[in-house]
């Protein structure tokens, strides 16, 4: 009996169940029907006011009548609170100046001073009320030191007078524009350092520099040594080369630095490559193969360049600045001097001693070499003969070599961790030159030297320690101290380059990685 009954009330609990499912499902499809099967209602469809349109104009605008009106109207001067006197004539302002202005103060009136003067474009009330309290509660900040300003306004535009100046195209009113003011000129003269009693813009002592993103960041492909950093001399582009073949492009902006395109070169390590042809391709060497592997950018195609007899290695090139000359270090004091474009033999140099550097000077007609002996040669690339031997004063062995480009100073590093610095015409004229500088920061082999497109900054570094850089300012003769810092991690320093416009400064090390600094006092890339 208790079975039958068990039964009886399983079968209840299910019918029940089932009784349930029917009901959901019935009232699924009722709410189904009533969504998909009658007819969709049309939306109403706003029509068009040309009332309420031109309403709204005057609203926002203002009535076109009462605009031109005003135009008409005369202006007259009105009082402007807490703006110092004259404050656009005025060149620098100096911390003493501005104390001593009044914030009451107000602008003098046109007709009074007789000159004709510019308004400002654009007058916005919220100026006027706009406190420096109430700026550095909005940014949760405190000043070092208390100012006179109380309008945030004025606040800003004397912080900016002082640190920089007011610039010429915010000047108001008609001036007269010496020679001396011409930004032109001051570039001129400050690339030649023709007048050296000037005072410099660039800090003497101290460089403002920031570190950024790698270049390889996003591609760490390049190998343990990156060897080669080279920037293209008309896109933010550089290319990254190391000791695993790798040849890569990246898109230079200072944060992700995208990775562009990568060159394979048959797992040879790379010891050198660098831009050719205005940046439409680059040559690429290795030390262990005697032949240049050439990629073309625009085709995206890759050439093995077979050279001629003698040359056992493409290590120790350079490419002369119209690209249409390689110097190629030989074994033996050899010169190897090829065409640009074919790659094919020139003529052949001879030194007395082992050839370790190579540099051209900026006007393509001279060639400067430098090895073992201490001796330098300066050969003729017209009549393809040594016209002067000068002798690096104190050196050894020289291990490389630098011409700035404005063809002014020679920089010759040795293998004893020295640096001289000559002034090229004494360098081709004098057999025993004087150096202008001698540097000695460094106690390793000199092994990288290179001078910024305007000339300004000496670096140079050591693949034999770390950290072993420092840069020169050259109008003044005097070693940055403050870069690199003690916290500064940058390996052992292996290429060096700056930017065209000096923006930026990329260091490879031995870590695999091609650093990125932003030279701040420079705003072009």
């Amino acid at each position: 009996m208790e079975g039958k009954t068990k039964q009886k009330k399983s079968y209840k609990i299910c019918k029940m169940r089932d009784d349930n499912d029917v009901q959901k499902r019935t009232y699924s499809e009722i709410l189904y029907k009533k969504k998909f099967s009658t007819p969709m209602k049309k939306r109403r469809k706003n029509t068009y006011n040309p009332q309420e349109e031109a309403r709204l104009e005057r609203e926002v605008f203002g009535d076109s009548n009462n605009f031109i009106k005003n135009l008409l109207k005369e202006e007259s001067t009105t009082e402007v609170k807490d703006e110092p006197t004259d404050t656009y004539n005025e060149n620098l302002v100096s911390d003493e100046e501005i104390e001593s202005n009044d914030d009451d103060s107000s602008v003098v009136n046109t007709e009074d001073a007789g000159s004709e003067e510019k308004k400002a474009a654009w007058d916005d009330d919220d100026d006027n009320n706009y406190t420096v309290d109430a700026a550095l509660d909005a940014q949760n900040r405190k000043l070092t030191c208390k100012r006179p300003e109380k309008l945030y306004t004025t606040y800003l535009k004397n912080h900016y007078e002082v640190f920089v100046g007011t610039p010429k195209w915010a000047k108001l009113g008609t001036t007269t524009i010496n020679e001396d003011d011409d930004d032109d000129s001051d570039v001129l003269k400050h690339c030649q350092f023709l007048d050296y009693s000037k005072p410099m813009r660039l800090p003497k002592d101290i460089i403002d520099v920031k570190q950024l993103s790698s270049l390889n960041k996003s591609n760490h492909v390049q190998g343990h040594v990156v060897t080669s950093v080279e920037f293209h001399s008309k896109y933010t582009l550089a290319l990254v080369a190391g000791t695993s073949g790798v040849v890569s492009l990246f898109e230079v902006d200072g944060h992700t630095n995208k990775h562009v395109f990568t060159v394979l070169n048959e797992k040879t390590p790379v010891s050198k490559a660098v831009f050719m042809k205005e940046g439409q391709e680059i040559l690429i060497g290795s030390h262990y193969y005697k032949y240049f592997n050439t990629f073309d950018i625009t085709k995206r195609q890759v050439l093995n360049i077979p050279l001629p007899y003698g040359i056992t290695n493409t290590k120790d090139f350079e490419v002369s600045p119209n690209s249409n000359y390689i110097a190629l270090c030989g074994r033996k004091g050899e010169i190897f001097l090829l065409d640009g474009t074919t790659k094919e033999l020139i003529s052949r140099f001879n030194m007395n001693s082992k050839c370790r550097t190579l540099a051209f000077t900026p006007d393509n007609k001279n060639l400067i070499s430098h090895g073992d002996g201490g001796e330098m040669y300066i050969w003729d690339l017209n009549s393809r003969v040594c016209v002067h031997r000068a002798i690096d004063d104190g050196c050894l062995s020289g291990t490389s070599l630098a011409v700035s480009p404005n063809g002014q100073f020679v920089a010759t590093g040795s293998a004893q961790g020295v640096v001289n610095l000559y002034k090229t015409n004494t360098l081709l004229e004098k057999r025993n030159p004087t150096p202008v500088k001698v540097i000695m920061n460094l106690v390793t082999g000199i092994t990288s030297l290179r001078f910024n497109r305007t000339c300004e900054i000496l670096a140079m570094a050591s693949d034999k320690k770390c950290n072993a850089f420092r840069m020169m300012h050259v109008p003044s003769l005097r070693v940055f101290a403050n870069f690199p810092a003690h916290h500064t991690d940058m390996g052992m320093p292996q290429s060096i380059n700056f930017s065209p416009g000096s923006g930026y400064l990329s260091i490879s090390n031995k870590t695999g990685a091609a650093l990125l600094y932003k030279l701040r006092y420079y705003d072009r890339y």
